[in-house]
This record gives C-alpha cells, sequence and structure tokens, in this order.
C-alpha cells in the first residue's frame, strides 16, 4: 500500500515580483519603445502625469497675454478669438464691393491646394494608366492588368507564366507577349521574371542596332557577371577591348528598372546614446528627448489624506500609486545602468573614438559584466536595440563587441582590428596583380596575426571586396577607361 505523509520542507526560489520583472523588460527597449511604453502606462493609470503639462499657463492667461498683444480689451467672459472675429466681421461689413470675401475664398482654396499631401505614383500605377491606353479591347486591358499587377516593386515578374495563363485562360504564348509589350512601357524593362531578360529588353530598345551587346545579354551572361571577357570574346569572335566597351555599355541599364518607383520610405535611426570625447574624458549622454517626464499627480495624493475616503477606492489609488513609483524607479535605474555599461564600453573602446572604425579591441558582454558587477544577461539586454552616436557615425551597440584571434606573440587581435588590416593591404597591392587570399595570409603572419585562409575570403566577403582574379578584370577596366 501506499503510505501518505505530511511534512514541511524548505526551499529557495528566485520570485519575480511585478517591479522586478517591468525593470529588466525596460532594459532591452529603445528609447522610441520606452516612449511607446510610458504613454501606454500613463492611459492606464490616473495616478501618472506628464510633469510638463503642469507649467503650461492657464488658458485665461494665455488669452490676456495675446489680448495685450493685439491691444483688444479683456473682460474675462470673452475670448480673444470672439474678439478677433468680431473685428473681422466689421471689417467685412464696411467693404463696399465685397472683394474682401473674394480674396479669403482664393486664399483659402490656395492654402488648401499649398498644404495637400502629395500622393507618390507606384509603379503599378504608372504601369496601368499606360496600358489603359495601349489596349486595344477589354480582353487585353484584363491580361495586361494580370501582368502589371504581379510585378514586384523591382519591377520583376513574381508569378510564373504558366500561372498566369492558367488564371487568365489563355495560353502562355499570349502572356509572353503581353509580357513583351509591358517591357516596352515606361520603364523599359519591366515585367520580365529576370534580370537578364530586363536588361536584354532595355538592349534592344536604347540600342538596337547592338548584335554583339544583345548576344552578350543573351548568350553570355554568367561569363559577363563573372567577368570572364577573354571568354566572351573568344566565343563571339570580338577582341577583349570591344568585350569591355560593350560591358560599359550595359553599366548604363538598370537591372531593377522598378526601383525608382518605389514607394518605400527611408527609416532614420534616432540614436539612444551620444557619446563624446573630450580632452581625453568620454562623456556619455542617453538621448531621452522621446521620454516623457512624469510623476504622480497631487491630486491623488491630497485624496489619500482625507479621512472619508472610501476603502475601495483607497486600496486602488495605493496600488497604482505604487505602480507608478515603480515606474518613476525604473526608468531612472534604466539610465543610470544604460550609463554604466555604455561609459565601460567606450573605455575598453577609447582607440576607436580616436582612430575610428578598424580599431577596436577585443571585447565580450563577459568581461563588462565582470568589471561592473553585473549578470551577462543585464548587458546583453542593455545593448540590445541599441545605437550610439559618435564622432565617426552612428552604430549599434553591439558593433563594439568583437571576437578574439589567436597572435604569434602575447598580444590579442581582434576581428575588426584584421578586417582592418586585410582592407589595407589590399589598398596598397599592385592593381595589374592583386594578392591571392595565400598572399594576404603570409602578410598577416609577418604582422603577427595567425587567423586561417578562409576566414580570410569571409572577412573579404563582409568587406564586399572580390577575389584576386576578380580584382585584376576591374582593375584592367579602370586602367582602359
Amino acid at each position: 500500500m501506499v503510505s501518505i505523509k505530511l511534512g514541511l520542507k524548505q526551499s529557495q526560489k528566485l520570485v519575480l515580483t511585478q517591479s522586478l520583472r517591468q525593470s529588466i523588460e525596460m532594459l532591452q527597449l529603445s528609447t522610441i519603445e520606452l516612449a511607446e511604453m510610458i504613454s501606454t502606462e500613463m492611459l492606464e493609470n490616473p495616478v501618472l502625469e506628464e510633469e510638463d503639462y503642469t507649467n503650461l499657463p492657464s488658458r485665461n492667461t494665455e488669452d490676456k497675454d495675446i489680448a495685450s498683444r493685439v491691444n483688444l480689451k479683456f473682460t474675462g467672459d470673452d475670448t480673444v478669438l470672439q474678439r478677433k472675429e468680431e473685428l473681422r466681421r466689421n471689417y467685412e461689413d464696411s467693404s463696399d464691393s465685397g472683394y474682401s470675401s473674394v480674396v479669403d475664398d482664393d486664399d483659402r482654396k490656395r492654402k488648401y491646394i499649398e498644404n495637400s499631401v502629395l500622393q507618390e505614383e507606384t509603379l503599378k500605377e504608372h504601369l496601368l494608366w499606360q496600358a489603359r491606353l495601349l489596349a486595344s479591347s477589354t480582353e487585353e486591358l484584363r491580361l495586361l492588368e494580370s501582368v502589371i499587377t504581379a510585378i514586384d516593386d523591382n519591377g520583376l515578374l513574381a508569378m510564373p507564366v504558366e500561372d498566369l495563363a492558367r488564371l487568365n485562360e489563355v495560353t502562355a504564348a499570349d502572356v509572353e507577349k503581353t509580357i513583351a509589350a509591358v517591357s516596352m512601357l515606361d520603364p523599359i524593362g519591366c515585367g520580365h521574371p529576370t534580370v537578364q531578360q530586363c536588361l536584354l529588353a532595355q538592349a534592344s530598345y536604347y540600342y538596337d542596332e547592338d548584335d554583339t551587346l544583345k548576344a552578350i545579354l543573351k548568350d553570355h551572361f554568367e561569363d559577363l557577371e563573372e567577368l570572364r571577357y577573354e571568354k566572351i570574346g573568344k566565343a563571339l569572335s570580338r577582341p577583349i577591348p570591344e568585350i569591355i566597351e560593350k560591358s560599359r555599355l550595359i553599366q548604363n541599364l538598370d537591372p531593377f528598372p522598378g526601383r525608382q518607383y518605389s514607394t518605400k520610405k527611408v527609416k532614420y535611426i534616432i540614436p539612444d546614446v551620444e557619446v563624446k570625447y573630450v580632452d581625453g574624458e568620454i562623456i556619455v549622454n542617453v538621448n531621452d528627448d522621446w521620454v516623457p517626464s512624469i510623476g504622480i499627480n497631487s491630486y491623488y495624493v491630497n485624496m489619500l489624506r482625507k479621512k472619508s475616503i472610501e476603502k475601495n477606492l483607497k486600496e486602488y489609488i495605493q496600488g497604482k500609486m505604487q505602480s507608478a513609483r515603480n515606474l518613476i524607479k525604473n526608468i531612472s535605474n534604466r539610465r543610470d545602468t544604460i550609463i554604466r555599461v555604455v561609459h565601460m564600453i567606450m573605455e575598453h573602446q577609447r582607440d576607436f573614438l580616436i582612430k575610428g572604425p578598424g580599431h577596436l579591441k577585443p571585447l565580450t558582454h563577459l568581461d563588462i559584466a565582470g568589471e561592473l558587477g553585473l549578470h551577462e544577461s543585464t548587458i546583453s539586454r542593455v545593448t540590445s536595440s541599441k545605437f550610439i552616436q559618435t564622432d565617426w557615425g552612428v552604430f549599434e551597440l553591439k558593433y563594439f563587441f568583437v571576437s578574439r584571434l589567436k597572435s604569434q606573440d602575447s598580444s590579442e587581435h581582434s576581428s575588426d582590428e584584421v578586417m582592418n588590416l586585410i582592407k589595407d593591404i589590399i589598398a596598397h597591392e599592385d592593381p595589374r596583380k592583386p594578392l591571392s587570399d595565400g598572399e594576404i595570409l603570409k602578410r598577416l603572419e609577418k604582422a603577427g596575426v595567425v587567423i586561417a585562409r578562409r576566414t580570410i575570403a569571409k572577412y573579404r566577403g563582409v568587406m564586399s571586396i572580390p577575389a584576386s582574379t576578380k580584382r585584376k578584370k576591374l582593375n584592367m577596366i579602370k586602367e582602359r577607361k
């Protein structure tokens, strides 16, 4: 038989309070996200108020101030707007011809037109109005509209031809014919499924008599991408200089013709922290202008002091009051923690503040956590989704954490320093004889840096530096310009 026993047992476990959970969540928020969170809290908690509003003058004060400036008599019962409206009516009544009201109507119309929001035309809209002029029948217009609506923002066809044919109950040849018609609309080249076909359509339109150029795009596109001019020249029985000249013409074409009508807006980054290096001192400033300055409404404080307040109402206000205090405290703690962490990061990366990118030292979250007496997860939350403004530009805070690499001596090198060395070596190489990854590896070893050859290829890819064979061909093109 199973016996049941009663007993007491002591155990320890970590319990997250609501305030502590809120503090942890706030650390990983950006400044804009924090401002949105505070706005939401202010809507839900009546005890909170924005302190800036308490300093605003009253409406009567504003009216009296305006009245004194426009020399109007203020009685207290009438507003300045009423007085100004009365003066305007008197002025219009004194007009014999009614010219004043006509001018006001014209001004209102002009201001309406000037203040109207400009609606940017999308690529599909631009193509559709041309299609309506081009179509000779309802069926033709319907097929044109079907093709145009299947075009993405780059100007490429995003749906297979077979699906379009099945959707419109026509043959694939009919769809191909429609695509050819769409590609001749402005901008030239839209509607084809591949970049190669878009470029070929543009070449046929702008360089119709250049058979060599069209042959390169049609039959040797992959060789063109890899800059294999010798192979193209041999296949077309043309000299290499002529092939290079044709490649320059191709550079005038647009592989993504629809981008000029793209409605995507540039997203600007608002730095969360600004760092200045002045006379050897690191100055850290949190950009919290976006964060509302909040406080506790004195009305509810005075209400709690009343002896006649109901018990349920008192408990409700006390709960909201405690929640408001926790929020204000957590905002302050978040600000102090960010300043401490950023200051310590920049102490380690002092060379970056002085010399700029390419001079970062090896640094990890654990290093900062150990020096500040914080947990590693706290450092990770602080650096999450935050950007820092420096004299060298705006960088994500995570940018300043770089891995360590081995070296022959006792010194340590970061991946940022190694990439800067590779970039410098390539910048000073002979353009006619670019260095291979193996030769770059030997030069790095002479500088005391030991890394794998594949790491060099990886770093070249990060910096968008092509391989030595492609660099040689690109340099050859530059010399012949």
